[in-house]
């Protein structure tokens, strides 16, 4: 996975992936549906939450993860926020985990205790394990793929 086992010298590895789940902005638009039939009659503030709920849902619905040598970008729903990028020197380990949406307290950015989550479904997830003693979770497909990669380039001083 190293520059150099790709036989290109300079050249740069990253690994690309993400996770989707088309329940979240159909619950969403679902929601929306159901408050345009509650408040059909009357075009007051509830109508914000009409044009509201499904942006918020979409935001959650997926997920896409970026590891490179400069560490790992997360983002999240369909216009890439929330964001956030985790230095590789921030980075101790990767590894591959399977988690549970339920045990983190459902889907979309939770935190819990020393832990962050991106989570768009349970399952295959990356986790990074930083230097600080937190953890960040991110549910992916291929997390091992990812997280060999973190580590060889941890490894390598890059």
């Amino acid at each position: 996975m190293r520059d150099r086992d790709k036989g290109g010298a300079g050249r740069r590895t990253a690994w690309v992936s993400g996770a989707g789940n088309v329940a979240v902005p159909l619950f969403g638009a679902l929601l929306a549906a159901v408050l345009i039939a509650a408040l059909w009659s009357s075009a007051g503030a509830g109508i914000l939450l009409v044009l509201i709920a499904p942006v918020v849902t979409s935001m959650f619905g997926s997920l896409r993860v970026v590891a490179g040598e400069s560490g790992v970008l997360i983002r999240m729903g369909y216009l890439g926020w929330p964001r956030r990028h985790v230095p590789l020197a921030d980075i101790d380990k990767a590894e591959k985990d399977d988690i549970s949406a339920l045990s983190m307290g459902g889907w979309g950015y939770r935190v819990r205790g020393r832990t962050t989550a991106y989570l768009v479904r349970s399952g295959e997830s990356l986790v990074l394990n930083l230097r600080n003693g937190r953890r960040v979770v991110i549910t992916c497909r291929d997390a091992t793929t990812g997280a060999s990669l973190i580590n060889d380039y941890l490894a390598t001083g890059r």
